[in-house]
């Protein structure tokens, strides 16, 4: 009898045995859980770095391009008619509603007002792509700038925005050729080193640094209308003189063409879009705009403006990315710098 009691109370009874299971298994899941919650939040906290990473780099590119302008275009006669002779032909679709920044002398940064526009969704602009010093045979030597335009849009990717989605849109970088400044040109008055420095442009022969750049047939007059005779004018190859209206296969009227053959968004293979119009109102998109979902939308996460005199113009970029792949909650991350520019 006293044998049996020992060998009863030194095992677990069924109801024991069902209790210390559950236990087990509750602390299982607890431990399980809160190992999943420290991954899914380490995964989170990487896409949030790696979005803030990709819109930095990206303000910053644009910006660093931006202090070597000399000529800014709005959203006006002068930009428009700028705009629509560099050639897009092959390069992403923009936008529908794609609109440059008004160029706004006397005001600051501000939130736009219904009828008092002035925040672009683009950005157009001449930047100094190199300055090129050329010693004639004559012993004079001269320098001449050399300008490209720069193009920066939004184009629609993977179906575009679409409500309740806050990605579907990438943002392209087109480059001009190059073109020579038309005063640096105009002020050579002997007609034997102009024409030495203008073959000297056109062939890309080395400069008096023994630098070799891009071929250069065009000069511009920074400005001017490009319907006006003589902003446009193109190096007669051999003759090192100017025609005003384009030969050896170039368009006729004007075409500024791309420096690059292939133009992919900036975002491409990145896993990144620029932010939407739907996204949630925590991205900050149309922080100055007037935000509309017609026609494509306006503004998006890219947002432009250009304010103060010439002399000290500032450029505002407002900049929202987000993550395209989503655990949980959405990564994103918003940018927004003012940069001086010259615009002479």
């Amino acid at each position: 009898m006293n044998t049996r009691s020992q060998s009863c109370s030194a095992g677990f009874s069924l109801v024991e045995m069902v209790i210390s299971s559950s236990l087990l298994a509750l602390m299982v899941y607890a431990v399980s859980s809160m190992a999943l919650s420290g991954g899914q939040a380490q995964e989170y906290a990487r896409r949030l770095n790696r979005a803030t990473e990709i819109t930095q780099d990206i303000v910053d590119r644009i910006r660093l391009e931006v202090v070597s302008s000399v000529r800014v275009f709005g959203n006006d006669a002068e930009g428009a008619a700028n705009l629509a002779i560099l050639n897009l032909d092959g390069a992403p679709t923009p936008i529908n509603q794609r609109r440059l920044p008004t160029v706004s002398p006397m005001l600051s940064l501000r939130r736009d007002t219904s009828g008092n526009q002035i925040t672009g969704n683009s950005l157009f602009f001449a930047k100094l792509a190199w300055s090129d010093k050329f010693v004639c045979t004559s012993g004079n030597d001269y320098m001449v700038d050399v300008y490209r335009w720069v193009y920066y849009y939004l184009t629609n990717e993977d179906g575009g925005p679409v409500a309740g989605n806050p990605i579907g849109l990438n943002i392209v970088r087109v480059v001009s050729e190059p073109m020579a400044d038309a005063n640096g040109i105009d002020r050579i008055t002997n007609v034997t080193d102009k024409a030495q420095v203008l073959n000297h442009l056109n062939d890309g022969t080395p400069d008096a640094n023994g630098v070799a750049h891009a071929k250069c047939d065009l000069v511009w007059v920074r400005g001017a209308m490009p319907s006006v005779v003589g902003t446009l004018r193109q190096i007669r190859d051999l003759a090192g003189t100017l025609v005003t209206i384009p030969e050896a296969g170039r368009a006729d009227p004007w075409r500024i063409e791309r420096s690059e053959s292939t133009i992919r968004g900036l975002l491409s293979y990145r896993h990144h879009s620029v932010a939407t119009n739907y996204s949630q109102a925590s991205f900050g998109v149309g922080r100055y705009g007037i935000v509309s979902n017609t026609n494509g939308g306006f503004p998006h996460g890219f947002e432009v403006q250009v304010v103060g005199p010439s002399s000290a113009r500032q450029i505002m970029l407002h900049l929202v990315v987000a993550s395209t792949h989503r655990t949980g909650h959405w990564a994103w991350s918003d940018v927004q710098v003012a940069v001086d520019a010259r615009d002479l």
